[in-house]
C-alpha cells in the first residue's frame, strides 16, 4: 500500500530537486550528456558518424502534416517530433515509411495531449474522456474492427494506419507489434506518478516499465517492418541466439527510453512536476543523493546499457556470420541506438535557453546533412 509517508517523500524529493535545479542553472550548462554517456574507448558521437536520416525527410514531413491536419492531430511543435521517424528508419521504403510516420504522429499527439506528464493536469471530465478513448484504442484485435459509432478522428486515423501496416506485414509480426503497441497505449496515457501508481518502483521495475511507456518496444519492432524483412524466430532458436537477440531488442528499447529521461528531465520534472522519470526514481529510492548525483547515476545506467549493447551486438554478429537478413536487422538496431542520440540532440523539442545540459541548451544544433 502506498503510504502517506511515501507520498511525503515523493513531494519532498520533487521540491528539493526543483530547488537544486535552480542552483545548477547559470551562464553555462552544467553537464554534457555526451561526456556522461561516453566510456573508455567509446565516443557516442564517433559511433554515430555513419548515421544519416531518411533521404525523403522533407516530403515525409509534409505528408505527415497533411495527415495530421486531416484528422485534427497536428500540433504546433509537431514537426520536431515527427522527424524522429525519419531518423530511426533511414533505409525504409517510402510507402512503409509513410505508415510509420503516421503511426508516430498519432502516438506523439496522444503523448502531448494526455501523456503521463500531461494527464494529471487534465480536468476530471477530460481524464474520463481520455480514458474511454484509450480503452477503445488498446482493445483493438487483429481484425481492427471498431464497434464505436462516435469514434473520434484520432481513433479513425489509428485504425486506418494499423490496417495498412497489417496488410503489408506478416501476421505473426503484426500480432506481436499490435500487442506491444496496445500495451504502450494502455500504460503511457494516464497518471504515472508515484501517488497514482500506489507504490515507489525500484529502479529495475521502472526501467522495465519505461520501455513500454516510451513506446520503444514497438519502435524496435518497426525495424523489421521498415524494410519488409521479418525475422524467423524458429531459425534463431535453432541457431541458439534467440535469447541474445531478444535481450538486444530490450537493451535497444531501454537505451532510447532512458536517454530520453535525461533529455526530457527538464520538461517532465522541472516544468511539469512529474516524478515518473529515471532521475526522480533514483532520488526517491535514495533520498540522501544530491540532484547531481542522481543525474550522474542515471547517465551511468545508460552508459552500462551501451556497453552491454555493443558486447551483445558483437556476439550476435559473429553467430550469424554473413546471413544478409540478420546483418540488415542488426544494422537497424545500431541505427536505432544512433538515432536515439542524434535525434534528441537535433530536435528543439527538449531545448531551453537555460538548460543545464550542453545538448539541450539553445540555440539548437543544425540538422545532419
Amino acid at each position: 500500500m502506498f503510504t502517506h509517508n511515501r507520498q511525503q517523500t515523493s513531494a519532498a524529493v520533487l521540491a528539493r530537486v526543483q530547488q537544486s535545479y535552480s542552483n545548477l542553472t547559470g551562464a553555462a550548462p552544467r553537464f554534457s550528456l555526451l561526456e556522461l554517456f561516453n566510456f573508455e574507448g567509446f565516443n557516442l558521437n564517433d559511433y554515430c558518424q555513419t548515421f544519416s536520416p531518411h533521404p525523403q525527410i522533407k516530403p515525409l514531413l509534409q505528408e505527415a502534416r497533411a495527415f495530421g491536419e486531416q484528422y485534427g492531430i497536428w500540433l504546433d511543435n509537431a514537426a520536431h517530433y515527427i522527424s524522429c521517424a525519419t531518423f530511426l528508419y533511414p533505409n525504409a521504403g517510402l510507402e512503409r515509411m509513410r505508415a510509420i510516420v503516421q503511426n508516430l504522429a498519432i502516438d506523439y499527439y496522444l503523448n502531448d495531449t494526455m501523456g503521463r506528464d500531461i494527464f494529471v493536469h487534465l480536468s476530471p471530465a477530460e481524464q474520463e474522456a481520455a480514458t474511454q478513448m484509450k480503452k477503445r484504442m488498446y482493445s483493438l484485435r487483429e481484425d481492427l474492427y471498431m464497434d464505436e459509432p462516435n469514434a473520434t478522428l484520432i481513433e479513425q486515423a489509428n485504425v486506418e494506419v494499423l490496417t495498412y501496416i497489417r496488410d503489408t506485414s506478416s501476421m505473426s509480426w503484426f500480432k506481436e507489434f499490435l500487442r506491444l503497441y496496445s500495451w504502450h497505449i494502455y500504460v503511457a496515457h494516464k497518471d504515472c506518478n508515484m501517488n497514482a501508481a500506489g507504490k515507489l518502483a525500484s529502479v529495475d521495475e521502472y526501467i522495465d516499465s519505461r520501455c513500454h511507456l516510451s513506446g520503444m518496444h514497438h519502435v524496435v519492432k518497426f525495424i523489421e517492418y521498415s524494410e519488409g524483412l521479418f525475422l524467423d524466430w524458429d531459425w534463431l532458436a535453432e541457431r541458439g541466439i534467440h535469447k541474445q537477440l531478444e535481450r538486444l531488442h530490450d537493451i535497444t528499447a531501454a537505451i532510447g527510453g532512458l536517454m530520453n529521461d535525461l533529455f526530457s528531465f527538464e520538461k517532465e520534472v522541472i516544468r511539469n512536476g512529474a516524478d515518473s522519470n529515471l532521475v526522480m526514481v533514483i532520488l526517491c529510492n535514495q533520498p540522501a543523493l544530491t540532484l547531481e548525483e542522481g543525474i550522474r547515476q542515471a547517465a551511468g545506467i545508460v552508459r552500462n546499457q551501451l556497453i552491454e549493447f555493443l558486447a551483445l551486438m558483437d556476439y550476435v554478429k559473429t553467430a550469424v556470420q554473413q546471413e544478409p537478413l540478420m546483418l540488415s536487422h542488426l544494422q537497424g538496431l545500431e541505427r536505432c541506438v544512433q538515432a536515439s542520440w542524434i535525434w534528441q540532440v537535433y530536435t528543439r523539442r527538449y531545448k531551453s535557453a537555460d538548460s543545464i545540459f550542453v545538448e539541450t541548451r539553445l540555440p539548437g544544433v543544425a540538422a545532419p546533412q
